[in-house]
């Protein structure tokens, strides 16, 4: 069995200044007071959160979100927890002002990368620009697989302008899929990511066609593992007094009742435990940030990991 997994690391910045990118809080003498002891601490617990989840020693697979640059994930691989595993690295820096991108950590023991690409989304605006998409085309055990690992806009801007970009997200990631499914109709896609909205939004069900339908008739459509969660009001994030379940992972049909590699039913988590949670007061229960606005609080992240199983 094979775990693949998402986690938003929230805002995994150095305590290096870039001046290309807006990292002023996190730079030496900025407001959150970010120093090497607090990095170090941050990348010990995501660490150990990583190797705790599914397998033993952590995803087979693992997208991240909120990272500064390869840098930050080379000292991740190298803690005490992650570095037998031998994990390797496919990142992009993006033109997000933040300078925050998306990554793919693997195992090459089970997944060896063929191609890999930065895939810009075709936004209304000219002159506006936010983290790619990233695709990732491989052999998991030996099958070919394609991952899309997404942080979709969620900043500032008025309603419309935001769900545009959501909807530009969504309509490049699907003609993307389009393509491969023209090709191949039971091509393996996994789709992961914080998507800024939940899993009933219409962006993901009518412009990605994204439900949470698992049946393998509807070929076109992914399959949205965390749907039930959100119907059934859990989620990775906690937002203005309820959760959010803006983190997913959605899969093509030929995951379901194909042949080689099938996922496993019933195995989509949201990994919580208890260390990622406040433990008392009205946040109980809720995953613990590193920062609350520029105030420390030495929490792992705002957002629980996610996975799911494939086996053969």
């Amino acid at each position: 069995m094979l775990t693949i997994a998402f986690y938003n690391l929230e805002n995994l910045y150095d305590t290096e200044n870039d001046p290309a990118i807006k990292d002023d809080a996190f730079a030496p003498g900025g407001t959150h007071n970010w120093t090497e002891e607090r990095y170090k601490a941050k990348l010990n617990d995501l660490a150990n959160t990583i190797a705790s989840m599914g397998d033993k020693g952590g995803p087979a697979v693992l997208g991240v979100a909120e990272v500064e640059n390869k840098q930050v994930l080379e000292d991740l691989i190298k803690t005490s927890a992650l570095r037998d595993n031998k994990y390797e690295i496919i990142h992009y820096d993006s033109p997000d002002a933040s300078g925050l991108d998306v990554a793919l950590l693997y195992k090459p023991r089970h997944f060896q990368p063929t191609a890999h690409a930065s895939l810009p989304i075709g936004f209304a605006e000219a002159n506006y620009q936010t983290t790619g998409i990233l695709q990732v085309k491989g052999l998991l055990r030996n099958e070919p697989v394609t991952l899309y690992i997404n942080y979709w806009p969620n900043g500032t801007g008025s309603t419309r302008i935001r769900e545009s970009r959501k909807r530009a997200a969504a309509i490049t990631l699907r003609q993307e899929i389009n393509e491969q499914q023209k090709i191949d109709k039971d091509a393996k896609i996994i789709v992961m990511g914080n998507f800024a909205v939940d899993p009933s939004a219409d962006v993901l069900e009518q412009a990605l066609l994204a439900t949470g339908r698992p049946d393998p008739l509807y070929n076109q459509e992914l399959f949205n593992a965390f749907y039930m969660h959100h119907i059934n009001k859990k989620g990775s994030s906690f937002y203005r007094g309820s959760f959010q379940m803006q983190d997913q992972i959605m899969i093509s049909k030929s995951w379901i009742g194909g042949t080689g590699l099938q996922f496993v039913r019933g195995s989509a988590t949201i990994h919580q435990p208890e260390n990622l949670k406040h433990t008392f007061g009205k946040y109980k229960n809720t995953p613990r940030k590193t920062y609350a606005g520029a105030t420390y609080q030495g929490g792992t992240s705002s957002h629980f990991p996610i996975y799911l199983k494939v086996q053969p």
